[in-house]
């Protein structure tokens, strides 16, 4: 009799919903074995071992040591993880790295943890679940950002900044290729994806004045060779002093949220990210017709309804900017 998948002895929670199985181009993945409703905590798991440092910080010897301390069937796990279930992985800090999770909490110490089950659910760049948080303590969640049929295969994005980046950049990161709907070429969704990840880094870039890694783009120095995202000089300048009108930051802020809805990207924690500058700005005006299209806009059931109304706000100035742009300039100072 053939021996029984390494895979397939890993411990997974009776009550969970979901197996490992063969995941046809990926290896191995989780599937959903009943219909998992949005919101629903698919799983909470503890790390295998954690190691209190940072990823460029960690040796072989830390790995080994950590190992040492296993018992006899954990370190069966993890040697399970170390081979891949196919392919051999050189060392043990590579096995470590291909399966561990960050773990940070503010304020709080920086660590990686080894998690065998959730280091099992495959990538997709269009995710049916999410890893909100971490936490020293409690390890890590994951939870449906949508209803998952039973024998969906459950995904994750294994990035935090996925929704700005194309398909070229994303996959580069990766070091695989993701064969979801976003990175499926010479398709109508994918030219629309790459389309609606690019303006949404665009209007960050406008409404932060810096792009994802905090810096700027065509300035001097390091960074001077890069292709801006923001090609009009006078609107780069106002983006990057934080002078962007509050009218214009708030029509920023809502094509966002469109875009990502339009993505299939805006899930719970995405809103709860937006809401306090969405907050912030719509409530800002000075005058009293501006503050009421404001108002209008932000009581609107939809995204695009949102920004509609929003839009009758479009090049008005108003007594209240200068305000605004002294509170962002005076939060980016203690940053």
């Amino acid at each position: 009799m053939s021996q029984p998948h390494p895979y397939s002895t890993l411990p997974i929670p009776k009550t969970a919903p979901f197996k490992l199985q063969p995941s046809p181009g990926k290896g191995w993945g989780a599937f959903a074995t009943r219909r998992i409703h949005q919101g629903t905590i698919i799983l909470t798991e503890t790390p295998l071992f954690s190691i209190p440092k940072h990823h460029d910080q960690i040796t072989e010897t830390d790995i080994y040591l950590a190992f040492q301390s296993l018992s006899p069937s954990q370190k069966q796990h993890f040697l399970a993880l170390r081979n891949n279930a196919s392919t051999t992985f050189p060392t043990m800090t590579a096995a470590f790295a291909e399966n561990c999770f960050g773990r940070s909490t503010e304020p709080g110490p920086h660590a990686l943890g080894l998690y065998i089950l959730h280091s099992r659910f495959n990538h997709s760049c269009l995710p049916n679940a999410k890893i909100p948080r971490t936490d020293l303590t409690v390890g890590i969640t994951s939870v449906a950002m949508r209803v998952i049929g039973a024998g969906e295969e459950i995904t994750f994005c294994y990035e935090t900044d996925f929704e700005c980046r194309t398909r070229r950049e994303r996959q580069d990161i990766l070091h695989f290729v993701c064969g979801c709907r976003a990175c499926v070429p010479g398709t109508e969704f994918q030219a629309a994806s790459e389309m609606r990840r690019t303006l949404v880094r665009g209007l960050q870039y406008l409404t932060l004045g810096r792009d994802l890694d905090g810096q700027r783009h065509g300035g001097h120095g390091h960074d001077s060779a890069r292709r801006p995202l923001i090609f009009d000089p006078v609107l780069k300048k106002a983006a990057e002093d934080l002078e962007i009108p509050t009218s214009s930051r708030l029509v920023y802020l809502l094509l966002t949220m469109v875009l990502l809805e339009e993505e299939g990207l805006l899930d719970g924690y995405m809103v709860e990210r937006f809401a306090p500058s969405l907050r912030f700005v719509s409530r800002s005006f000075s005058l009293k017709s501006s503050a009421s299209i404001a108002g209008f806009a932000m009581v609107q059931k939809r995204w695009i309804e949102r920004f509609c109304v929003a839009m009758h706000l479009w090049g008005r100035a108003d007594p209240g900017d200068a305000a605004v742009q002294a509170v962002l300039k005076a939060v980016r100072g203690l940053e």
